[in-house]
């Protein structure tokens, strides 16, 4: 019994010590797919801090994740949702409409 006890303390270890944390997978920086508006790049930090560029404006945010989703939250008191897939994040931007961004290869 101890020992089937140690090995499976043992096992979960393993597992958890090879797992990464949502927040270093979903970092990083991405580019939006429309082209009918200016190149758009959306970066995430591992810090929970963040921005997105649209032409030569930038605007800061902060990020978390909540209910597997990723959540945006503006300077200005805004938020915006964000589902996310493979690679990609779709966020519904106010006055923009929605927008897919894809991850960059770093």
């Amino acid at each position: 019994m101890r020992r089937t006890l140690l090995c499976a303390l043992a096992l979960a270890l393993l597992l958890l010590a090879g797992c990464r944390t949502p927040v270093e997978d979903l970092a990083g920086d991405y580019e939006s797919e429309r082209l009918d508006l200016s190149p758009a790049r959306l970066t995430l930090r591992s810090d929970g801090g963040g921005s997105l560029t649209v032409g030569a404006e930038e605007a800061a945010f902060r990020w978390e994740v909540r209910e597997g989703r990723v959540v945006l939250h503006t300077r200005q008191g805004g938020i915006i949702a964000a589902r996310q897939g493979r690679g990609m994040l779709e966020l519904d931007m106010p006055g923009a409409g929605k927008q897919v961004f894809r991850k960059a290869a770093k």
